[in-house]
């Protein structure tokens, strides 16, 4: 992966999909499609990067031949990855230490229409069950197993408009789903049933919810939430299960394009439809960084590394990655740059008075001068 400057890498297909794995670890995923995989071949990467030393490496790489995979998620439970390729979802190991990626088994989950098309599966946090949605618009739960073979199916909710995304709840008896009609929906786990239909307004306006993330604040259960029309504006909000709303604020005048929670629930990661990110704490939604012009096209996946670090991928070739330690704006080689400067005048600093101690020393030598 080629680097660029502030932050940005250039690998060599659009990025479709990121996950990561909260730590150093994290994949991308994309390609030319079924017509144009020999020009821009459909590939998963795994790519490692150091946040203390703001190193980025590729360590693993799958081709997936014709399929081109649309979104990534991480199943910590079981240290897998689960791929959205078509209308199916593939379960994928990665070994860091033989640099592989490896599929482990596969299930059709999307099967109506000519184009059928799984966007996105999800596992529960302890690993029980595994939730996908896509565009035959149904949530449909699995019993997971041991994701080394296909999962059995435990529910498939009622039939809405294609799904956009979902999410477990953290103690897993609720599903929070959201879809093309712009609702966001939870669903019981144990019954497949729904249970609540949430619907956004700004200024009395209806916003399509696009995105949805389960957290825990204080002991209180909570969905945040993404919501945006489509000439904008975009907003966040904070939900409780029962559907009423806590607290909302208006992200930009343009929409948003995708939406990413941290392992500590403590910061989402928005990025917008003009090219720029914005880094939120949880859950008072204040703007802790920003930045404009990260990518050229619209940043359809984002997730989080480390502590402090907000990565998006786009279908410009790009992948971002910024800094949010301290606030402020500037991308991940922002504190690098910076000390190399300071380094650099240092250096010029001492020079230049190495070179003046000579000049009066030579001065002195020939009688005319102080030091």
């Amino acid at each position: 992966m080629k680097p660029g400057v502030g932050g940005t890498y250039y690998p060599p297909f659009p990025v479709l999909g990121l996950a990561s794995d909260g730590n150093q670890i994290f994949l991308s995923c994309g390609g030319g499609g079924s017509t144009a995989s020999k020009e821009v071949p459909n590939v998963v990467q795994a790519h490692r990067f150091i946040e203390e030393t703001s190193q980025m490496s590729t360590i693993a790489s799958l081709d997936t031949g014709k399929n081109v995979v649309i979104g990534l998620t991480y199943a910590k439970a079981h240290d897998l990855w689960l791929a959205s390729v078509g209308g199916s979802c593939r379960v994928l190991e990665l070994s860091v230490e033989q640099n592989t990626l490896t599929e482990l088994c596969e299930w059709t989950t999307e099967t109506q229409g000519k184009s059928a098309c799984q966007n996105l599966a999800r596992c529960s946090p302890t690993g029980k069950m595994v939730a996908t949605g896509g565009s035959d618009g149904e949530v449909q739960i699995f019993q997971a197993g041991n994701l080394r073979s296909a999962p059995s199916l435990l529910h498939k909710c009622a039939k809405n408009q294609e799904v956009r995304d979902l999410d477990f709840s953290l103690d897993e008896k609720l599903v929070v789903s959201c879809d093309y009609t712009g609702s966001c929906r939870i669903w019981s786990t144990s019954t497949g049933e729904q249970t609540v239909c949430i619907d956004y307004k700004y200024g009395g306006a209806k916003l399509d919810i696009r995105g949805v993330r389960c957290l825990l604040q204080d002991g209180t259960p909570l969905i945040a939430t993404a919501m945006a029309a489509p000439r904008g504006p975009a907003c966040l909000g904070l939900y409780s299960m029962d559907g009423k709303i806590v607290k909302e604020v208006k992200v930009h005048d343009k929409p948003l394009t995708s939406m990413a929670m941290d392992q500590a629930c403590s910061h989402l990661s928005v990025n917008l439809v003009t090219g720029g990110k914005r880094v939120f704490s949880l859950p008072g939604f204040k703007c802790v960084k920003k930045m404009e012009n990260v990518h050229e096209l619209p940043a359809p996946c984002s997730a989080f590394l480390g502590e402090a670090t907000a990565v998006s991928g786009s279908g410009d070739r790009s992948i971002h990655l910024l800094s949010f330690k301290g606030g402020g704006g500037g991308g991940i080689c922002g504190t690098a740059m910076l000390y190399a400067v300071c380094m650099i005048v240092v250096l010029l600093i001492v020079a230049f008075l190495v070179l003046r101690i000579g000049v009066r020393a030579s001065m002195l030598e020939n009688g005319s001068g102080e030091l």
